[in-house]
């Protein structure tokens, strides 16, 4: 008894079997598997399988020796993770997909596959019927079409540089813009400082003082005024709210300028991107084929070349035979050597969409043209009749409805660079901002400390403020206002003892606990006070100490100033 298979309308003994014999099959055909997989196994655990790549970017990236990285890479250890086996990396020998010659033998991949030198290939190798009639595929992974990669004119790459965003305005807009922002800006500075409603206290110490308005801040200062009309003009807004009338009628007056500006901007920048995708020269595979100014080719022994040589479709045909009878040759060995041709101009590669977009995102000088020639898709090859295919097909399902394939996509497509970028510049702009201001600040509390700048952010780290340094400083002087004399120890102080007198004296000023005790550490022209030389305060002097002290303590100081003052 003999068993026969159909192959390419003949049919083929693939082996024989006798009772002495039992069953005997030919070499070319016999079981290769050098495991036993039962068809409704959940998992691949214990097995070592050897995978055969093509070195093509982003699919499959060599990195070192045995190291290797890419979209296919990382597929393939997350169907590790569900499946558990352990695989091998092999480079397939000479370095293409597969095709058929014309004595029906077949190279790259796809001929690695059909003489069992791997048990499987990740990369993108597509799905064709040529192919399926010698290897077997998995449900695809992956759905693509042909496409055509052009480089862009002279013109249309000055529009796509870094500055395109500033094409739909011109430069004398953009000056004017920039002046009036800066007008504005300045104008409602002066107008707050102006008007009493941009302004509020900063300590409250005695409402009916007149020289308490030395104590008041206004909002607008000349950073925020400018902050306030940025927000403005990008349509953000800011923390500082104008509160004045005049103040408010210049903020709406600016609000209806930016509005006009930026509804200007929009519609242009859009006009403006319309106009340089219609000025592409070669809209679609028609005009290329009707053309023979740009010369155009395909990656030889890909599924690209297959699908030209044995298309029926009339233009293709013609395509084809002028892809064939071209001289020097237009086919390509890699499509690093297409995009490489493309650049250099005059030439066009068609390459399978995925690639192409791949290679858009990271080169503003190249550009598709036209929609997809076909639709195919990439799958996993086996060896034909692998038991592989089945639970490996059940494991794409699985990672396509997790999403796991559209977020290994948007990983190794999407060129998100720029923007992270721009994210780390400012981010780092801000830190050398924040530290200049920290230095500049504290400068002077390190020169009264006598500490460097280092010693002072080492003392704010542990957690030594200012505000406490001085209050325990304050804590250990005291300052007695009934007989103008001063008392600095090294301890704190008991608190004074009450003095019995049949009127109380107004002048004396009488902090009890747990208020802090007012100290006078030097006069006014900076001498020391000693006991030969009592204490003169002045009113910038009580202002200042006035700060330093809590709420409860502000009337006492603003009726002793009275009585010093008197």
């Amino acid at each position: 008894m003999y068993v026969l298979k159909l192959m390419n309308e003949c049919r083929k003994a693939l082996g024989n079997w006798s009772e002495k014999r039992g069953w005997n099959f030919d070499s070319r055909y016999a079981n290769r598997w050098e495991f036993d997989i039962d068809p409704d196994s959940e998992d691949l655990e214990g097995l070592h399988l050897r995978v055969v790549v093509y070195l093509e970017e982003p699919f499959v990236i060599k990195t070192g020796e045995n190291q290797y990285e890419g979209f296919c890479i990382d597929l393939l250890n997350e169907m590790t993770k569900v499946l558990k086996f352990n695989y091998t990396i092999i480079e397939v020998q000479d370095g293409t997909y597969g095709i058929e010659d014309e004595s029906g033998r077949w190279n790259g991949i796809i001929g690695a596959l059909q003489r069992h030198e791997a048990d499987l290939s990740l990369s993108a190798v597509t799905i064709t019927y040529s192919r399926a009639e010698v290897v077997d595929f998995t449900l695809p992974f992956m759905h693509l079409g042909i496409s055509i990669l052009l480089a862009r004119t002279s013109e249309e790459t000055d529009k796509g540089s870094l500055w395109t965003f500033l094409e739909p305005l011109s430069l004398t807009v953009w000056i004017s813009l920039l002046i009036s922002y800066c007008i504005v800006s300045y104008s409602m500075h002066i107008l707050a400082k102006f008007s009493p409603y941009e302004w509020y206290n900063l300590e409250r110490i005695d409402e009916r003082d007149f020289e308490n308005i030395k104590n008041q801040k206004n909002q607008f200062t000349i950073l925020n005024s400018f902050w306030f009309t940025m927000g403005s003009l990008m349509q953000q807004g800011s923390d500082v709210i104008p509160r004045a009338a005049a103040t408010r009628l210049i903020a709406v007056v600016w609000w209806m300028f930016t509005q006009i500006i930026i509804s200007s901007y929009t519609a242009q920048l859009a006009a403006f991107l319309t106009v340089e995708r219609m000025s592409t020269p070669i809209e679609s595979t028609q005009d290329l084929a009707n053309q023979q100014k740009i010369r155009y080719g395909v990656l030889k022994s890909g599924s690209t070349m297959d699908f030209f040589r044995e298309s029926k479709i009339p233009m293709y045909e013609r395509m084809w035979s002028v892809m064939e009878s071209s001289s020097p040759g237009v086919f390509v060995n890699s499509s690093r050597e297409g995009i490489a041709r493309v650049k250099s101009g005059g030439y066009a590669y068609m390459m399978e969409s995925s690639m192409l977009e791949y290679y858009l995102e990271r080169d503003c000088d190249l550009q598709s043209i036209g929609g997809l020639l076909d639709s195919k898709g990439y799958g996993i090859a086996l060896p034909k009749g692998s038991p592989l295919r089945d639970i490996l097909s059940r494991t794409v399902l699985q990672l396509q409805e997790r999403t796991i394939l559209e977020a290994l996509k948007n990983k190794w497509w999407r060129d998100r660079r720029g923007i992270f970028y721009v994210l780390l510049t400012g981010l780092i702009v801000a830190f050398l901002l924040a530290c200049g201001e920290y230095c500049i600040e504290s400068r002077h509390e390190a020169f009264r400390l006598k500490l460097t700048i280092v010693g002072k952010f080492i003392d704010w780290y542990r957690g030594n403020s200012n505000d406490t340094k001085v209050r325990s400083k304050m804590r250990n002087m005291q300052l007695d206002t009934a007989g103008q004399e001063i008392a600095i120890s090294s301890r704190p102080e008991p608190p004074p003892q009450p003095v019995a007198t049949s009127r109380p004296d107004p002048t004396r000023l009488s902090i009890s606990s747990p208020a802090p005790t007012i100290c006078v550490v030097s006069c006014d022209d900076g001498t020391p006070i000693s006991r030969d030389r009592p204490p003169s305060i002045s009113r910038a002097g009580l202002r200042r100490l006035s700060r330093m002290l809590p709420a409860t303590t502000h009337e006492q100081l603003s009726r002793f100033r009275q009585g010093s003052m008197s």
